[in-house]
């Protein structure tokens, strides 16, 4: 991450950098990505729209002429109300770092921290999760946040 801080090993982490850079950075952001990282609840630790504790739930790969990713994440019911999807269009490159070597694919617990920023032609997504980070470039990304249920909870 360039301006989002995660201490290694108890996950503090400090947005403020990058909460002070952004408003200078979303003018070169994608029009998705844009409305993504901008959001006012997307770095609310406590709000419905926050990513920070939502899980990994799927990754698509679609390597067509187009290549792009889904990347499909389920809401924690004591903190979310939705369900997250984001699709990343024209993606150009894909980076996964597990902390402990284990698979990709067996992700434990959920994210602690995102950052977007631009990068040539699009930008840059890194998200950091318990166990391991995942960094996807493309050239916009979607996010669509989506009703899900939580069974036993009024």
């Amino acid at each position: 991450m360039r301006y989002v801080k995660v201490t290694p090993g108890d996950s503090a982490v400090d947005v403020d950098e990058y909460l002070e850079r952004l408003p200078s950075l979303a003018g070169d952001l994608p029009d998705g990505a844009r409305v993504f990282a901008t959001d006012p609840g997307h770095y609310d630790y406590v709000g419905k729209r926050c990513v920070k504790d939502l899980k990994l739930r799927g990754v698509l790969f679609n390597d067509s002429e187009q290549p792009s990713i889904d990347l499909d994440f389920q809401h924690n019911c004591w903190k979310h109300e939705d369900d997250l999807t984001i699709h990343y269009t024209g993606v150009t490159a894909f980076a996964v770092d597990m902390a402990s070597g284990e698979s990709w694919r067996q992700w434990h617990g959920g994210v602690v921290v995102d950052e977007v920023v631009p990068a040539a032609g699009g930008c840059t997504h890194e998200l950091v999760f318990l166990n391991g980070s995942m960094t996807i470039t493309a050239r916009d990304l979607t996010a669509v946040w989506f009703e899900a249920e939580c069974p036993g909870k009024d």
